[in-house]
């Protein structure tokens, strides 16, 4: 933080001896040179830390003790096989089939019993996209918390464009292999779903649920399971008290805890997550197993990384708070809110996957939302007028040219990022800014420990260039029949959030659906510029529609047009043939 920032507050009497000993800490910084950028390979484009990384996930399966192995490095999480009397329990199930195919044979080295359940530990892809490679038929118990078919659904409706084009910047799954892409992704080689890779959804949905806690006795393996909000809300750990064999789930891993997701996630509650592992040390397992990187055994080993996990997330969150509390905004947050030396090079929480910065990002906004408190940016100027401010300030474009090839010569990668940035929104300089500064960017990705960061950089130095395109992936196959999953309601409730209301100005229409297949009936209606989804048919509504759900999921999806669904008799209409033409205009309001 700046000291002179913090001397301009005004502190209650109450936190006076603090402030005091904020000073003496704020002084002896003052001078201090900034912290040597992080080492990179010889060819400077990787990290070498993150390089090392690479060695975490050699495709392999680990015996972690008897009945417990744990596949490691054939997809971005692992997979655990729990091996009792007559069948085994796979715990957590990868994000693709194929991967998924590969670990089962693998597991088949050890074993030829019958696998007579699945385990989530929350609802992340990578974790519940698997299951038809472990069971092709899809017909096994599949136990996760109660929330997790509610989150599943959430990130695959109504954001699922947003969260995809973030993925596909963060997992940098456009981008090459190697030096110039992606090394690893942190917790995992790399992400087997979109984009080059090709994996193919296999999803088996939650049918065996529970709120708190559940104890099971599968295959004669004794199975403790316990809800642990912590990267999820819905995140579980598994409980072996015969074998002391812990599962975190994604609450721990060999990687600072992603306290924040780049591609973009609800708040996640840091305080609460801390707490998580408390309830996982207070069992004092001898065997620890997360879902990402390799397992740890040895009581005094795994009781060390919990507690100092543990201990890495409530420094984040009190520092944080405790700035806050001062008046800190986020930007001088992120300058002030360091780990300690024991915490900061620690092997377990070193920053190849969540970061401090971001996390601390979060936490504020997760308790006082976006507004930083400095009035100046309330309201602030709209990006072309302050683009256009700030290059009339250093001279106009050629200048403003001249000073980001300043800064990318002097390394000052985010400077010269910023100010191309103010150029590209006057439209100014031609393809110069944009240019430049995907070599900023691309610099950027190069010195990221996170290859969160670092994918993304490189994703959109790509983009700016013309040599990636992140668009909408095509809805099929594999990808058509999770989407066909959905509760109906789910699919209608993406309806709203794509109104154009331009072309809903001014209109008052409403369109009833009746499913044949369920019974449901939902109507959609549209007030000048506002779609309202409400439960149930409205016999008033001008238009009457009645269909299957796979038929509505298929217009809504873009695999098949309303006139032919009406000319095959699918979609029938109350009125007949007259509403046609309005059905037709009613949904164009919804196509951007």
């Amino acid at each position: 933080m700046r000291l002179t920032s913090f001397l301009s507050r005004r502190l209650p009497a109450t936190a006076a001896l603090a402030a005091a000993a904020f000073f003496v800490v704020a002084c002896s910084d003052v001078g201090t040179p900034p912290e040597a950028g992080p080492v990179t390979t010889a060819d400077g484009k990787v990290v070498a830390s993150l390089q090392a990384q690479s060695a975490e996930f050699e495709p392999r399966v680990v015996k972690v003790t008897d009945g417990v192995y744990v596949a490691v490095g054939y997809a971005l999480a692992n997979s655990i096989l729990l091996e009792g009397d007559d069948g085994v329990v796979i715990v957590d199930v990868t994000e693709s089939v194929e991967a998924a195919r590969t670990i089962m044979a693998e597991f088949r080295k050890i074993t030829d019993k019958p696998v007579v359940a699945l385990i989530y530990t929350h609802n992340h892809a990578d974790h519940v996209f698997g299951g038809r490679g472990f069971v092709p038929e899809g017909e096994v118990p599949v136990y996760a918390h109660d929330t997790t078919n509610y989150y599943i659904n959430r990130f695959a409706n109504i954001i699922r464009p947003a969260i995809y084009t973030r993925s596909t910047r963060m997992f940098g799954t456009l981008l090459p292999r190697g030096p110039g892409g992606v090394v690893n992704a942190g917790i995992g080689p790399f992400l087997d779903q979109g984009g080059h890779s090709g994996g193919s959804i296999g999803l088996i949905r939650p049918n065996h649920t529970f709120a708190d806690e559940l104890e099971l006795d599968i295959a004669g393996i004794r199975i403790q399971l316990v809800h642990a909000p912590g990267e999820t809300n819905d995140q579980i750990f598994v409980w072996l008290p015969d074998r002391k064999v812990l599962l975190p789930g994604d609450n721990v891993y060999k990687a600072f805890p992603n306290l924040y997701t780049i591609r973009g996630t609800l708040y996640r509650d840091v305080l609460q997550w801390s707490g998580s592992i408390d309830r996982m040390r207070a069992l004092e397992p001898e065997h620890l197993v997360p879902s990402h990187t390799g397992p740890l055994s040895g009581r005094g080993e795994v009781m060390a990384v919990l507690t100092a996990y543990r201990d890495a997330i409530q420094f984040v969150h009190d520092q944080s708070i405790r700035g806050i509390n001062q008046g800190l905004t986020p930007d001088e947050l992120v300058q002030s809110v360091k780990l300690p030396p024991q915490l900061r090079e620690h092997p377990w929480l070193v920053e190849h996957y969540g970061t401090v910065e971001w996390s601390v990002r979060s936490i504020f906004s997760g308790y006082l939302g976006w507004f930083g408190g400095d009035s100046a940016f309330l309201s602030p100027v709209a990006p072309g007028e302050r683009g256009s401010k700030i290059v009339a300030l250093a001279g106009g474009a050629d200048k403003a040219l001249a000073a980001v090839e300043q800064a990318l010569a002097a390394g000052e990668y985010r400077w010269a990022a910023e100010l191309a940035s103010y150029l590209i929104a006057t439209g100014e300089g031609g393809n110069r800014p944009a240019t430049l500064k995907a070599e900023a960017l691309r610099q950027l990705g190069y010195a990221s420990i996170s290859p969160n960061g670092r994918n993304y950089y490189l994703t959109q130095a790509g983009e700016l260039e013309g040599s990636l395109a992140v668009e909408p992936a095509e809805i099929e196959g594999d990808q058509l029949v999770f989407a066909k999953s959905l509760p109906v309601g789910e699919l209608l409730s993406s309806l709203p959030v794509n109104l154009d209301p331009e072309k809903a100005a001014g209109v008052n229409s409403a369109m009833s659906l009746r499913f044949t297949d369920t019974g449901e009936a939902f109507t959609l209606q549209v007030r000048n510029s506002i779609a309202q989804l409400i439960p149930g048919a409205v016999s008033s509504a001008a238009l009457q529609v009645e269909t299957h759900s796979d038929t509505w999921a298929d217009i809504l999806l873009g695999v098949r047009g309303v006139p032919g669904a009406l000319a095959s008799g699918d979609i029938r209409l109350g009125n007949g043939v007259r509403d046609v033409p309005d059905l037709v205009s009613f949904l164009l309001m919804f196509k951007s």
